[in-house]
């Protein structure tokens, strides 16, 4: 990924989602397997998007978080990076495609 991530918005997609991707496979289970054919393509374009644009931090920490609390057979540590990972992906994708000025805040009210 750390390779990927200096090249292009679309190897650094590849790489994400072979990250993603390799949980699943390594179940030995197809369910899982099978349910990332379906999140796949999803990632792939939020991925595209998002490591397009040089104001999102890099992408690496966060990943090596949860790999590295699975290596350590650590599941609690492993759910908790997780969670931070997928918080990241949703406010990097808001950075890239929200408008500064629409960002939400507790005094506007919706219309």
């Amino acid at each position: 990924m750390a390779r990927a991530h200096t090249h292009s918005s679309a190897d650094a997609a590849e790489a994400d989602a072979s990250f993603h991707r390799a949980p699943f496979n390594a179940t030995g289970n197809d369910m899982p397997a099978r349910m990332d054919l379906l999140l796949e393509p999803g990632r792939r374009v939020r991925d595209r998007v998002v490591h397009a644009h040089e104001q999102i931090d890099d992408p690496v920490p966060s990943h090596r978080a949860v790999l590295d609390a699975v290596r350590d057979q650590d599941p609690a540590r492993a759910e908790l990076a997780m969670l931070d990972l997928l918080a990241k992906a949703v406010h990097d994708l808001d950075q890239v495609t929200r408008p500064a000025d629409s960002a939400w805040r507790p005094d506007r009210r919706a219309p």
